[in-house]
């Protein structure tokens, strides 16, 4: 194990217990492989996946890997329609399982979201079963504030995934879209779970290696 994977492991599992002290069930593993591993022993074969815009589950496979075991799955990623692709939102967020990552992390366990359409956020929040995340290590942020501004630089690499031409693609920098009237603004909702909502199940897996944006 090399001095990086070890100092990971050590901040990995430091964040862990944050995350259970507010209610996370949460796990540290080393790479994505291991993550993918754990998704598919979290979720059941029979279960529906909801996977809203996340980059992090895509990159690790787990998307194809649930499909190939037959696991019915529900995005709004490709090519369709407005009506279609609101119908996939609504899905996704009634699924069994929520599979999803987060924007950024805190060192005391702060979850932290930011939004354009405003489905992801309410997912993660509101939704019918597990929500289960998979964050890189490179998502944890020192506290609340370090994390909102980690969570808005996701903002310009997404925009230009989407060919959307937000004030911050344009300025190279974070701005504030509402001063500027910017109709393409992908900063409208912000979702912080201080802690697990009621009534809901989550299971955080904190991944010891840079994933997503």
């Amino acid at each position: 194990m090399s001095h990086v994977e070890r100092a990971n492991e050590i901040v990995g599992n430091d964040l862990v217990k944050a995350l259970q002290k507010r209610g996370f069930e949460a796990e540290y593993v080393a790479n994505s492989q291991e993550a993918l591993k754990r998704i598919l022993e979290i979720v059941p074969e029979n279960a529906s996946v909801g996977i809203p815009g996340t980059i992090t589950v895509r990159t690790i496979g787990a998307l194809d890997a649930l499909q190939q075991r037959g696991n019915t799955i529900y995005q709004h990623w490709g090519p369709m329609s407005n009506e279609e692709r609101r119908i996939a939102r609504d899905r996704e967020n009634g699924a069994d399982v929520f599979l999803t990552s987060a924007n950024a992390v805190t060192r005391d366990g702060q979850i932290i979201n930011i939004d354009g359409t405003g489905n992801r956020v309410a997912g993660m929040a509101w939704g019918n079963g597990l929500v289960l995340f998979v964050i890189g290590i490179n998502k944890l942020a020192f506290n609340l504030e370090d994390g909102l501004k980690r969570a808005k630089s996701a903002t310009i690499p997404n925009a230009l995934r989407q060919n959307v031409e937000t004030a911050c693609v344009k300025a190279g920098h974070c701005v504030n879209c509402s001063a500027v009237g910017n109709e393409d603004s992908m900063c409208r909702a912000i979702l912080i779970l201080d802690q697990a909502v009621k009534g809901r199940k989550y299971h955080v897996i904190i991944v010891g290696e840079n994933l997503g944006y």
